[in-house]
């Protein structure tokens, strides 16, 4: 079992104990704040940066933090600030869970592909 599942059981858990069964609805934030924008992104942005022109960390980021910020909007006017911090280290560990090999792998293909969209 991944680290990444283990994490996301404990919150679980811990949100069941909290709030009961309505953090369930809390499950869909966390697979789009805890694997694909927020913290996961700004910690992979910084880890492969080198592969980015500045112009785009300098949308990129911005954009991302906005998310994370987002993130805790909601959970703090959803009543549910106790679980900010399982979002927050679960965002943490889903993007230190993502090999640096394969961060830049997939930054590189996609400058292949658009380099190739741009000879087209």
């Amino acid at each position: 079992m991944r680290i990444t599942s283990v994490w996301l059981l404990i919150s679980l858990i811990s949100g069941i104990s909290l709030y009961g069964f309505w953090v369930l609805l809390l499950i869909p934030l966390w697979f789009l704040f805890c694997y694909f924008v927020g913290i996961p992104a700004i910690i992979n942005l910084l880890r492969a940066k080198e592969y980015w022109s500045k112009k785009d960390l300098a949308i990129r980021l911005p954009i991302q933090t906005f998310y994370a910020a987002l993130l805790f909007i909601i959970l703090k006017f959803s009543n549910a600030e106790e679980a900010q911090i399982y979002f927050f280290i679960g965002g943490i560990i889903n993007a230190f869970a993502m090999p640096k090999s394969e961060l830049v792998a997939e930054r590189v293909n996609r400058i292949k592909n658009q380099e190739k969209n741009n000879e087209i």
